[in-house]
């Protein structure tokens, strides 16, 4: 062994040991948190690594992953050369297999020029042309020039390599064969101080690499791999996490201090590369309010490794041997790390989910802080707290007497569940479509599809009872267990197997949350049983007037159940022209509503549901089309309030249907009643103050109760 092999191995074991203090103590942070560890599925979690850590598969969803990608393989390939390079200085001689090989020393050559130009490109769009998500941080920088310059030695060292002893297969590695034909005049001493020089020079930017990961945000090299394996399995809807609510022994039911994350979502901190995606597509955040999901996890970790600063003051003061030592008093996540604003700001439309290229989980994160304030403060808004009166007063947010709930189908002869014959599906129709005046209409259009179908179906009427989805994001989770739990008992003493859900919330609350409490049931989109039976030939369109639809993707149907082809199926055999917004499918921005936000105010200026409003208008359409009611009233009011709707009408997908169907006389009176349907949008008015709501709620139970009910 060379002294410059020795000094390098000694150097080396410094390098690894402040490598390690350093991974140690942030793996520390993790472990304060509750355990949980996921090893279930390991097949399924070992190929996704595979696919998700080498394929690189997310961060081809933007243009610059191409870059990222060449840069991750490119980083691979030359690491085998280093280790070449520093088997040379501690054996001169020595020389690894793929060393002598023309296809390897090409490849090498090929990547590295590659990585040099990726790099020059990331450094002009964080630098120069300072594309907003990146920060011109300067720990960036330092990352940055150390591989650009890293990859610059080892071309120089192996130039001078070259010139002084040709090897087979070098041939490859034409840029290093390219600059040692310049040195090759040189006089062989001055080859051999050079060669010196840049050895150590390529071998410290590589320690200095080493060291530098764990200190800095590029923790995420290392953790990125590590929260790919232990990603949530789970369908994206069914990832919020059922509370024990029974459990004694729970001191709080949300997460009020970092300690109440699991191991998991503090990993995510360290996992988080800090590209920004998340941000670039997350509603709240685009529209101007606090809410950035990346800064969600950027506050996390400086908040980790100050309490951990802290912590180490406390003891360095503290007497020795003293109880004191070590204790600090604990920051609230909320007010101290994050403002409440920040925390209401969610609409859970899961962008932020969807765009991240390491698996990180943001919004179960969120609600756990919600959760938080409203079971264990009662710290909530004041609209919210409306809301949640009224669901668990009346079952649905409205307010309105539950014994009303079918009172939209009073003139449509619509069966109940347990009151006629048994049929195919259950017709879930929702809070929305059986309360609110504009849904009521798309849930008409909905029978008389289904009917003009052929499709066997009933409602449950009073029976049925709000989902729970808004509680459960709000963060009242025992409400939404309750509801749960009452309509999963009903569900099933009805024997119901299969579901047509008119709202994507309904959707994915039935579907994948209610599972956890025992309601096992196949439950469809209508859209999807729509696409299915146009197929079929069991509901036959004619054609109309060709009319432009900017169609909106929305996120409970899109993201979380990843269902983008079945709402364009139904408007392309509808015969319209579908104009997609600039922002679709995965990228589709959120109405605003989701979240619980559906039941709060919004400043003028940051209204979530005008922003993508004026984006589909944009494409200068007839009509937008919707498939969620959610979306239908924030669509029309932001029409209302942006402008447009003189000239542009909002249209659930259904209404779309029964406008151009082929109707048999029967069916044609009940497509008329459906088609009071044509959308009309009133300008808006101011909403009343919460005191008004809950009067008007009142008297309108007090008055339902008076009436005779449908079901009776």
């Amino acid at each position: 062994m060379t002294i410059d092999g020795a000094v390098f191995i000694v150097v080396l074991v410094i390098t690894l040991a402040l490598f390690s203090y350093a991974l140690v103590r942030r793996i520390q942070y993790m472990l304060v948190g509750v355990p949980e560890w996921r090893f279930d599925q390991p097949v399924r979690r070992t190929a996704g690594f595979f696919w998700f850590v080498f394929g690189q598969r997310k961060l081809f969803k933007e243009k610059v992953g191409v870059i990222h990608f060449f840069i991750f393989w490119g980083f691979i390939v030359i690491a085998f050369g280093t280790l070449q390079i520093i088997a040379e200085g501690i054996h001169p001689g020595f020389a690894f297999p793929w060393t002598e090989s023309y296809g390897f020393m090409f490849a090498k050559d090929v990547l590295s020029l590659i990585v040099e130009a990726g790099l020059v490109v990331l450094v002009y769009i964080r630098y120069v042309y300072r594309k907003s998500r990146l920060e011109p941080s300067g720990e960036a920088a330092i990352i940055l020039g150390l591989i650009f310059f890293l990859i610059l030695s080892e071309f120089f060292y192996s130039a001078t390599s070259w010139a002084l002893d040709y090897m087979p297969g070098r041939d490859g590695a034409f840029v290093s064969a390219a600059l040692g034909s310049v040195f090759a005049g040189g006089s062989e001493t001055a080859l051999h101080v050079a060669g010196h020089i840049l050895w150590w020079i390529h071998v410290v930017l590589l320690l200095t690499f080493i060291v530098y990961i764990p200190m800095s945000k590029h923790m995420h090299l290392i953790m990125c791999p590590v929260n790919e394996w232990f990603r949530n399995l789970k369908p994206r809807g069914a990832q919020i996490v059922a509370l024990d609510l029974e459990n004694e022994d729970i001191e709080e039911f949300g997460v009020s201090k970092v300690e109440g994350f699991t191991t998991k979502q503090i990993m995510d901190v360290y996992a988080c590369a800090e590209c920004g995606r998340c941000t670039d597509n997350c509603p709240a955040n685009l529209s101007g309010k606090e809410l950035s999901p990346k800064e969600v996890m950027t506050k996390l970790k400086d908040h980790l490794e100050e309490r951990d600063r802290a912590a180490r003051a406390a003891k360095k003061a503290a007497p020795e041997g003293s109880d004191a030592a070590g204790k600090v008093e604990q920051k609230q996540l909320i007010g101290d790390v994050f403002s409440p604003e920040e925390i209401w700001a969610c609409t859970t439309c899961y962008s932020c989910q969807e765009q991240c290229p390491v698996q990180n989980e943001h919004i179960n994160k969120i609600i756990d802080m919600r959760r938080s304030l409203v079971l264990d403060q009662g710290d909530f808004p004041a609209e919210l707290q409306l809301a949640l009166r009224n669901i668990e007063k009346n079952a649905n947010p409205w307010g309105v007497g539950n014994q009303n709930r079918a009172n939209w189908a009073k003139d449509l002869d619509v069966p109940l569940t347990g009151s006629a014959e048994p049929a195919e599906y259950l017709y879930w129709v929702g809070c929305s479509g059986a309360y609110d005046d504009r849904s009521q209409k798309v849930s008409k259009a909905i029978v008389t599809l289904l009917r003009e179908a052929g499709v066997s179906f009933t409602i449950l009427g009073k029976d049925e009872k709000c989902c729970g989805d808004p509680a459960r994001r709000i963060g009242n989770e025992y409400l939404f267990q309750s509801l749960a739990q009452e309509n999963v008992e009903t569900l099933n003493a009805l024997g119901v197997k299969k579901i047509i859900a008119q709202c994507p919330h309904c959707l994915n609350t039935l579907k994948n949350e209610y599972p956890q409490f025992g309601g096992e049931y196949e439950v469809i989109h209508y859209t999807q049983l729509f696409a299915d039976l146009l197929a079929q030939g069991r509901i036959k369109l004619t054609p109309g007037a060709p009319v432009k639809i900017a169609y909106h993707d929305s996120c409970y149907l899109g993201r979380y159940q990843g269902e983008y082809a079945a709402p364009r199926k139904v408007l392309k055999a509808a015969g319209v022209s579908i104009v997609e917004a600039d922002k679709n499918r995965t990228k589709s921005i959120c109405c605003g509503a989701g979240g619980g936000r559906m039941w709060m105010d919004e400043e003028a200026e940051h209204r979530v549901n005008e922003m993508r409003t004026a984006q589909l208008l944009e494409k200068q359409p007839d009509a937008i089309g919707v498939n969620c009611p959610y979306c239908l009233t924030m669509m029309e009011d932001g029409l209302g309030t942006i402008g447009g709707h003189d000239t542009v009408k909002v249209y659930d997908l259904a209404e779309i249907l029964v406008q151009r169907l082929a109707s048999t006389p029967a069916a044609a009176a009940e497509a008329a009643l459906a088609a009071e349907a044509a959308p009309v949008v009133a300008e808006p008015v101011a909403a009343p103050e919460p005191a008004e709501h809950v009067a008007k709620a009142d008297a309108e139970a007090s008055e339902a109760s008076a009436t005779t009910d449908i079901e009776a």
